[in-house]
């Protein structure tokens, strides 16, 4: 191992943390997992993940620190949270004992304003990366996560280039045998990904809890598809981030193989679980409206979306 990290607090061991939290542990980093409703479960069960990519291969984390309670973990080197953005207003409360004075924190959240957020909660002068994960991984049951497509991990910062701590936990999640790329700016990125999650996380909701493979086959919601891409596209040109066509037209390409996928968002709304409405279609309105953009085609959808998800 190249890049030690010290000691690790993850905070949200779902589908997204929970794999990559566990390929951390599998390289030997010193990974502290922060279990809560499915503590018990995990304790009986352990945690496995499940390669889809490798035939299938499966891999049980060992050892697997597992935690009820932050308090137990204490201050940490660095902070990875990958707690839905619906809970970024209990996050202060639920992390703080894991914070030290030269604690560093990476979010792998959906959406927009999760480093910010951060930044409020724990100093402005504290050192947050974002980690996009451009990915398709689910948790079949509280000890069980499967990846279907492994993708990457795109890390960034909202100042520009990486820093050198950001730079070797990226290089870790590397060693880790995740692919991973560094983003000369947060920013872009984060609209890049909006391109997909604005138009297929929300239309597989509004269109009445659809497979993203029936979206693409259904002429009136691709077209809704793209005219949302459009909507992204134009509020990232507002903020000075170019997004090429041919970009949105890959995100087609790309759906096209996964087939009746289930997105993040989808997932959560059929289970009952709160949708982060909030982070992936109001901040990036917000953001557009500031700049004068009325992008009608994402406020009449947030409007859906608060409708089925109230």
């Amino acid at each position: 191992m190249n890049h030690k990290l010290g000691r690790v607090g993850l905070v949200g061991p779902g589908a997204i943390g929970g794999y990559y939290g566990g390929m951390l542990a599998h390289a030997g980093q010193d990974v502290h997992f922060l279990f809560r409703s499915t503590y018990k479960d995990i304790i009986r069960d352990g945690m496995t993940l499940v390669h889809h990519a490798e035939q299938g291969r499966r891999s049980r984390v060992e050892p697997l620190q597992a935690h009820a309670d932050a308090n137990s973990i204490g201050p940490c080197d660095w902070v990875i949270v990958a707690t839905k953005a619906t809970a970024n207003q209990y996050l202060g409360d639920l992390i703080r004992p894991m914070i030290g004075p030269h604690t560093r924190l990476l979010t792998l959240q959906n959406g927009m304003g999760n480093v910010e957020n951060l930044l409020n909660l724990f100093g402005q002068d504290r050192e947050v990366i974002g980690g996009l994960c451009f990915t398709c991984i689910n948790r079949t049951s509280p000890g069980v996560i499967e990846s279907l497509l492994p993708g990457y991990v795109q890390f960034g910062q909202l100042t520009g280039g990486l820093s050198d701590r950001a730079n070797q936990i990226a290089d870790a999640f590397a060693d880790a045998g995740i692919k991973t790329r560094k983003a000369d700016s947060l920013n872009e990125a984060l609209w890049r990904k909006l391109c997909w999650n604005v138009p297929f996380n929300g239309l597989s909701i509004a269109a009445g809890g659809i497979t993203t493979d029936l979206i693409l086959s259904d002429p009136e919601l691709k077209q809704r598809a793209w005219d949302l891409m459009l909507e992204v596209q134009a509020a990232a040109r507002a903020y000075g981030v170019e997004i090429e066509d041919a970009f949105l037209h890959r995100q087609f390409e790309l759906t096209e193989p996964m087939g009746p996928y289930k997105p993040s968002s989808l997932i959560d709304f059929l289970a009952g679980k709160p949708v982060e409405v909030d982070a992936i279609w109001g901040e990036p309105l917000r953001r557009g409206q500031a700049k004068g953009l009325s992008m009608e085609q994402t406020n009449r959808l947030l409007t859906e979306l608060n409708g089925a998800t109230q």
